[in-house]
């Protein structure tokens, strides 16, 4: 009897969870929507002059420097003129493994390889309060509503494992979605995207798919599932599946690389549900 009222419960914060979450969704959507043309991109002197390294992290900044291009690395100069580097196991108790604060430019680690994730951030991240710039990654946080959070997680954990050839359990999920994202783009132009903080070439990128009304539904999509999956709500994965089955269509739609192709389908084996589905269908229409 208890264990039926507390899946009734569960069902009960999932869909109503899962509603709330909608409205806000559909909400910033119109904004952003509306807005989109209005948004800015700052400018942003760039500098690469050599800065003091903490001892701790010289190794780890040596391996960026040699696996990411130099010039999406303006920020990683910047930021290392005056960074704090902290191991906090304090942070476990919020059920955080690490965390950047870009205005205070300072990490806080658990483990090593949160410590890596962390310095991807610090990497991509530019705080300027004087000429009011605070940008990480894919997100602008001058611009309201934010959005973006999930794409930037998954990415900053997918080039974390590239560089520091670490496999980790951080984000898989999102890492896998964002793999799917990738195969629509030139390697080195999402990286580009992604180190100059540019949401923008990231959209403009997917409408010459699908169009840019839908582009970036698909990206607040996949903050919508992010959010659910934060709050607790298993409704995500239905999220996920959907969103990957969306990406599936229009790789196959528009692929012509014989290599990319190759990369599909080993996605594909590490999403069973995806998988299954694509099989299914594929089965049905013969």
């Amino acid at each position: 009897m208890e264990e039926n009222s507390l899946y009734y419960s569960l069902l009960i914060y999932s869909i109503t969870n899962g509603i709330a979450n909608y409205a806000v969704l559909k909400k910033e959507e119109k904004q952003i929507l509306n807005n989109f043309n209005n948004y800015y991109l700052p400018r942003i002197n760039k500098t690469f002059e050599e800065r003091d390294i903490p001892q701790e992290i010289k190794k780890d900044i040596a391996l960026i420097k040699e696996k990411i291009n130099k010039e999406n690395l303006y920020n990683l100069y910047t930021n290392l003129t005056n960074v704090i580097i902290k191991k906090d196991l304090s942070l476990l108790l919020k059920l955080i493994k690490g965390k950047y604060n870009s205005k205070t430019n300072t990490i806080k680690y658990t483990t090593i390889n949160s410590k890596f994730h962390e310095l991807m951030h610090l990497a991509s991240s530019c705080y300027d309060e004087k000429n009011n710039i605070w940008l990480s990654g894919f997100i602008n946080y001058n611009n309201k509503p934010i959005y973006g959070k999930a794409l930037n997680e998954g990415y900053t954990e997918l080039i974390t494992r590239r560089v520091f050839n670490k496999k980790t359990a951080f984000y898989n999920e999102e890492v896998k979605i964002v793999s799917f994202f990738e195969l629509l783009f030139d390697k080195n132009a999402l990286e580009s995207h992604y180190f100059n903080n540019d949401i923008y070439s990231f959209i403009n990128h997917i409408d010459s798919y699908i169009g840019k009304e839908n582009a970036i539904k698909l990206l607040l999509q996949f903050d919508y599932g992010f959010n659910l999956k934060i709050q607790g709500n298993p409704l995500y994965k239905l999220v996920y599946t959907n969103l990957e089955l969306k990406l599936c269509k229009i790789f196959k739609l528009h692929n012509k690389s014989l290599l990319k192709q190759v990369d599909y389908f080993k996605l594909l084996d590490m999403t069973l549900i995806t998988k299954t589905y694509q099989k299914t269908k594929q089965f049905i229409a013969s």
